[in-house]
């Protein structure tokens, strides 16, 4: 491409996936919105016939993508080496329709499916952050759709995506540019003409092939799985430019967004920029994020024994990208960005031989999520060094629970256990009450194994709860692994949000708490007159009320500090 550009810091990968929000179908939808789409009685029976085929085969849903080599394998099946070994075989499609027609049927289709409409862009809203913060953007795409080019049209940001009107690699270094767009499998405006060259014609068309102005034939440039080495000069110089970006010392973080590494040639292209780049790291927001990173990117090899260059190095948020593509800056970036830092400083000072304090860079990865990282640290850390920070360990268990229950992983329910004995060990057998004859207030006391005290006011645990409730919500529809039990753990902080509100000024007077607890204090008379007896008999009924709200785990309780 001859154009040396500065990449960003941070570098977007757009999968299929990252486009569904904005009504572009996903894989396996296309293929059943095709099916429905065709009003040709023939042709609908034939694609039907090869749907079925391929699922019993698969034994499972089928995608687009497979549906289109399929179609175009079964037009060219003459040319199929493999067929001239077997003899006597029956055709299970002779007689049906031309497999020709269909293939452009879909690839017209898919084009009608890829043109976006400026209304259903706002999930990509957070990418203004990072153009005003930073300056030029890049974003890689394997999508053929309009999402980034109708986001930038919106919002009046000038994008290159390495035409003018013909090919040119040249503009992604036009100044004044906001976001540089690599489509490594093309677009719906991008056109091949029958005489070699290659233009950009941004008209709303439903059709794959147009004629030009200059009577040219044009077919678009879209790349399809069985092309995937077929030469397009637009499409392999991008290819070596997205290489040289992930292994420039200042790209740091590959966020990818609903992909799942598919192509080969593009996971080795990944795998290769983190042996060259150290500092590479890797943000995988996908429903199936930890299976992905396992099975495709973890190790070289399929028996999982020879690790990967991204082994470690991967953050796995199995959320929807519209619950969490929000939080990825201010969030799992920032706390990332810390982490690593203090990471430095933290080995920098055991080098040296002296004691390393591991527990800021172990808060960071765990608001970034970083479960593989702070598994790691926990053996250096350990939950007895945790416990004087009880806010931390409350964090820790319940994002960990999260993270893994999302990836359905069974470990999550052992993280969520352990949670709800901490939050017992904290309300339940912590509370204290200090009451007069005019006003009372509640803290908690948590016992850390050197029997020394943390007193907890209402009003942490309150906002501590908060934010833990307000986590569980975002990412609530993608537990599906012992859903229940996470609903049940959902409620209980539900509950005590709602319950510590009336204590969190510290202190309430006695006629509003008798107010507040008019059943359970009607005996209060008796004790109004002895503010001992008035104390406990509050702390009686309050650890009442919190031992019906919050569950005990004895299992939890034991194992948390083994």
């Amino acid at each position: 491409m001859a154009v040396d550009i500065k990449p960003s810091e941070v570098i977007f990968f757009l999968g299929a996936g990252a486009s569904v929000p904005a009504g572009v179908p996903d894989t396996r939808s296309f293929v059943n919105q095709f099916i429905e789409s065709e009003s040709d009685t023939d042709k609908k029976a034939t694609i039907e016939k090869i749907v079925k085929t391929l699922k019993d085969w698969k034994k499972s849903d089928i995608d687009v993508e497979l549906l289109l080599e399929t179609l175009t394998k079964l037009r060219d099946k003459e040319q199929e080496p493999l067929l001239q070994f077997y003899e006597g075989g029956n055709f299970n499609l002779t007689g049906y329709y031309e497999k020709e027609p269909l293939i452009n049927d879909l690839k017209d289709f898919i084009k009608s499916k890829a043109i976006v409409s400026e209304n259903n862009i706002l999930y990509l809203q957070p990418f203004l952050e990072y153009v005003e913060e930073s300056g030029p953007l890049d974003i890689i795409s394997v999508n053929y759709d309009t999402c980034i080019e109708q986001f930038c049209n919106v919002h009046k940001l000038a994008y290159q995506d390495g035409f003018d009107v013909n090919w040119n690699p040249k503009t992604f270094a036009t100044e004044n540019t906001d976001i540089r767009l690599y489509k490594l499998h093309g677009s719906v405006m991008w056109y091949q003409s029958d005489r070699g060259g290659y233009v950009k014609v941004p008209v709303m068309t439903g059709k794959s092939e147009i004629e030009l102005i200059t009577r040219e034939k044009a077919i678009n440039l879209m790349l399809y799985p069985m092309q995937k080495w077929d030469y397009a000069e637009p499409l392999l110089e991008l290819l070596v430019e997205i290489k040289r970006l992930l292994e420039s010392k200042e790209c740091k973080f590959l966020v990818v967004i609903v992909y799942s590494f598919r192509d080969e040639h593009l996971r080795r292209l990944v795998w290769d920029a983190a042996k060259k780049n150290k500092q590479l790291h890797l943000i995988l927001i996908d429903l199936n994020a930890s299976q992905i990173y396992f099975e495709k990117l973890q190790y070289y090899d399929d028996e999982h024994k020879i690790r990967s260059s991204l082994y470690g190095k991967v953050i796995c948020l199995p959320y929807g990208v519209e619950k969490v593509f929000s939080h990825v800056k201010n969030n799992y970036l920032k706390n990332l960005k810390e982490g690593l830092s203090e990471e430095i400083i933290q080995r920098q000072a055991e080098s040296k031989a002296q004691k390393p304090n591991w527990v800021n860079c172990f808060r960071s990865f765990v608001r970034a999520e970083y479960t593989e990282k702070v598994e790691d640290l926990l053996g250096k850390v350990g939950v007895y060094e945790l416990q004087p920070y009880w806010s931390l360990h409350l964090e820790f268990y319940l994002k960990m629970a999260v993270n893994y229950l999302s990836n359905k992983l069974h470990k999550g329910i052992d993280y969520l256990d352990i949670f709800e004995s901490i939050l017992y060990k904290i309300t339940v057998e912590g509370i204290n009450v200090a009451a007069d004859q005019a006003d009372m207030s509640i803290d908690f006391r948590y016992k850390c194994h050197d029997s020394s005290l943390v007193i907890i006011t209402s009003d942490q645990l309150y906002e501590n709860a908060s934010e833990l409730l307000a986590f569980c919500q975002v990412r609530y529809l993608s537990v599906e692994f012992f859903k229940d039990e996470f609903q049940e753990v959902v409620g209980r902080l539900t509950d005590l949000v709602k319950y510590l509100i009336p204590f969190r000024k510290n202190r309430i007077s006695i006629p509003q708490y008798i107010e507040l607890r008019e059943e359970e204090m009607s005996d209060v008379g008796q004790f109004e007159k002895k503010q001992q007896d008035l104390s406990q008999r509050i702390k009686e009924v309050e650890r009442n009320i919190l031992e019906g709200m919050i569950k005990e785990h004895l299992k939890g309780i034991s194992s948390v500090f083994q």
